[in-house]
């Protein structure tokens, strides 16, 4: 019983504020139609005229406001769960679901304009994301997530999408990249990955990751993508960092 309490309270609160308004507006629209027949005694009709106006503008203006104000709130929380569905909360990178919502807006442009896409999907994947956590704790494997996040977000074009799309796999997608511009940014994403220094509680960690890469024109099969540049894919890592070929799908 003492748990339901606090929502009584809420609701009595809330009906005796509705029926203080209710009141309220009663008294103020009696007062105003009163105000109204006296001044325009002797025209009745403009008088009922200009006393429903007022009372329907006292009636209407606050609730016009309150819907204004109330749909701006609901569409700031949709825009934030929307956000929230798109982007992953431990690298702010967008999710593997909202890669796809991305690619499928993209083929919605295309089939508009029946313009032809192309660019590149580069995939890297943290072979060693498992071994930091247990030796280290579960917070480092997070720690290593962002760090390799923040190094591919640097490393690549402005308008390139990374995309958090497994445990400890990253998608980068290229669109309206040249096989040139491709390869240039994954061979400069593939030399800051392997140059860079990451930490654990103060003591340094090797990174051992795999870097694949595929071409595309046409459309854009995301799944077809993502499992050819997981085939393709290298190691690499400070010791050994070879170079990335991204090979080419036919065009669809």
């Amino acid at each position: 019983m003492r748990g339901d309490t606090p929502l009584n309270q809420r609701d009595w609160r809330i009906a005796r504020n509705a029926l203080g308004g209710i009141l309220l507006f009663a008294f103020l629209a009696q007062i105003f139609t009163y105000l109204s027949l006296v001044a325009l005694v002797d025209r009745p009709i403009a008088a009922a005229v200009v006393g429903s106006a007022i009372v329907s503008l006292l009636m209407g203006a606050p609730l016009v406001i309150a819907l204004a104000v109330q749909s701006r709130r609901v569409e700031r929380l949709r825009n934030q769960i929307n956000h929230d569905i798109r982007h992953d909360g431990t690298t702010g990178c967008v999710t593997g679901r909202g890669l796809v919502q991305h690619v499928n807006g993209l083929e919605r442009r295309r089939a508009r304009s029946g313009a032809a896409l192309e660019g590149a999907l580069i995939q890297v994947r943290i072979n060693n994301l498992d071994e930091v956590g247990s030796s280290y704790g579960p917070q480092w494997s997070d720690e290593l997530l962002q760090f390799v996040a923040s190094t591919i977000s640097t490393s690549i074009r402005r308008d390139d999408i990374v995309a958090r799309t497994g445990p400890a796999t990253f998608d980068v997608l290229l669109v309206g990249a040249s096989e040139l511009a491709a390869n240039q940014v994954c061979t400069r994403l593939t030399k800051a990955l392997v140059s860079a220094h990451f930490s654990a509680d103060g003591k340094a960690v090797d990174l051992a990751l795999s870097v694949g890469g595929v071409l595309f024109e046409g459309n854009i099969d995301l799944e077809r993508l993502r499992r050819t540049a997981s085939s393709e894919a290298v190691t690499v890592a400070a010791e050994q960092a070879p170079a990335v070929a991204l090979v080419r799908l036919p065009a669809a």
